[in-house]
């Protein structure tokens, strides 16, 4: 067999940064993922949110400005109360700020959903075909490797929760012709970047850390299943629970309250139109009270935080400064139904500080668990 020296051929390429080794593991990725139709009808679904969410601020952005056209899309605006209607302009920030909340709220589905196609299979295909020497043989270490297997789930998480964000926040600027909504809103638009950051830290390395236990991609989706759904599951079971036991146990002390005192015969209509008056006002009272309650026992209620999407919700309500905004809603209501608003309304009231620990300490379990699991392979550089 003849052998044909083939000899020196220069390399005539651009020589990339150290820095940037990472960047040709995420670009691959990202090309591989795009190829998939289930990415591709996952990314058109997520974008449906931001239309609507650009709707909305569209709306308000006519209502501020005392347009016609607003006049029949006002029953959409049904929920909020009349004087917020007649002066738009000062519930701006408001308005804005419940509506960016509600739009990640679908984000989140979308991106956890996300992650499950795209992350199962970023370690655990290398594995199970014996990449890791491929990788590892070029000038390339650990922190590239995790950096650019991160940076593909960060691509489609941005896609996902930041461009949308970013679409909607520009249109609604549009409708609203104001420059001084670019000083109100641009707050909220850095909290959805960063937001995005955040699940971007906590999912993408809890993801990996489990795709980096399994060879097998379909027992890491598996996994990931269960710990957004189980976990969601049983902290909305508990704090149900919980719910019920205080409001069983509210009126049933109201209920011995009122037998212990019999209400006096009524001898004509006027006494009993008045006991009826009495006594729808005594059970606006204790629904009253019973709201309070609620809302004081819940910034001490801890088992939100056994829901995983629950705690990334958490961290997404403290940058929006939700609360605040429902709030500032409720001073508009009637005094006697205040307490009741904010309850139906707000989320969980707990410290955000707490939810902010618990990711911490998965993310760092995240860390150890891929430090571990790739460091017998770092050699192979």
């Amino acid at each position: 067999m003849p052998i044909f020296d083939q000899g020196y051929q220069h390399w005539s390429g651009t020589l990339s940064s150290h820095s940037m080794r990472w960047w040709a593991i995420t670009r691959h990725g990202v090309r591989v993922g795009l190829r998939s139709w289930i990415v591709r009808i996952a990314l058109l679904l997520s974008w449906i949110p931001a239309g609507f969410l650009a709707f909305f601020l569209s709306i308000w952005g006519l209502l501020e400005r005392k347009s016609e056209l607003v006049a029949p899309l006002l029953p959409l605006l049904g929920f909020l109360d009349p004087a917020v209607l007649e002066n738009p302009q000062n519930y701006r920030v408001e308005f804005w700020t419940l509506c960016f909340d509600q739009f990640l709220a679908f984000e989140l589905f979308f991106s956890m959903v996300m992650v499950l196609i795209i992350g199962p299979s970023l370690i655990s295909q290398d594995l199970r075909f014996n990449a890791m020497p491929l990788y590892f043989s070029r000038p390339m270490r650990r922190i590239d490797y995790f950096v650019g297997k991160l940076g593909i789930i960060a691509a489609f998480l941005g896609l996902v929760l930041v461009v949308p964000s970013l679409m909607a926040y520009v249109l609604g600027l549009l409708f609203s012709l104001d420059l001084t909504i670019l000083r109100d809103t641009l707050l909220l638009l850095l909290s959805c970047i960063a937001y995005g950051v955040v699940i971007v830290l906590s999912a993408g390395t809890l993801m990996l850390a489990l795709s980096s236990l399994s060879r097998n991609s379909r027992f890491v989706a598996l996994f990931w299943l269960g710990l957004w759904f189980v976990s969601s599951i049983v902290g909305a079971v508990l704090k149900t629970v919980d719910t019920e036991q205080r409001r069983h146990a509210h009126f049933r002390r109201v209920y011995e309250a009122e037998n212990a005192e019999p209400m006096a015969i009524p001898t004509n209509r006027d006494e009993q139109r008045q006991q009826q008056q009495a006594r729808r006002e005594q059970r606006r009272n204790i629904e009253e009270e019973f709201s309070a309650n609620e809302l004081k026992s819940a910034k001490s209620n801890w088992r939100p935080l056994l829901s995983y999407a629950g705690n990334l919700s958490r961290i997404g309500q403290a940058l929006l400064n939700t609360d605040a905004s429902w709030r500032r809603l409720a001073e508009s209501r009637p005094e006697n139904n205040r307490q009741r608003f904010m309850l139906e309304n707000m989320g969980p009231q707990y410290p955000w500080y707490w939810s902010a620990i618990t990711l911490a300490g998965l993310f760092g379990l995240s860390v150890v668990v891929l430090n571990f699991r790739i460091r017998s392979l770092d050699r192979l550089k």
